[in-house]
């Protein structure tokens, strides 16, 4: 698992005292507020392809380019074409 995501100028990780929830930091990580976001499970893991963020939660996988306050599911088979 990745321990902290670098998009842009923010920082993005997931919460150490609760998986449900994702923190950001906009300098360099010396402070931390969390994402208020809709629930999409607890999240295991964190990946980025440019501006969009991923994420693998308990119910499934997601992807974000609102910097983890929207997300949409994410279907990964439809780009095994």
């Amino acid at each position: 698992m990745a321990e902290i995501i670098y998009i842009g100028m923010k920082l993005i990780r997931i919460s150490r005292e609760d998986a449900s929830k994702l923190e950001i930091s906009d300098n360099a990580g010396i402070s931390w507020s969390v994402i208020e976001s809709s629930y999409i499970g607890n999240f295991t893991e964190l990946a980025k392809n440019q501006h969009t963020l991923f994420a693998e939660t308990s119910l499934g996988r997601f992807q974000s380019v609102t910097f983890g306050k929207t997300w949409t599911e994410y279907n990964w088979k439809k780009y095994l074409k």
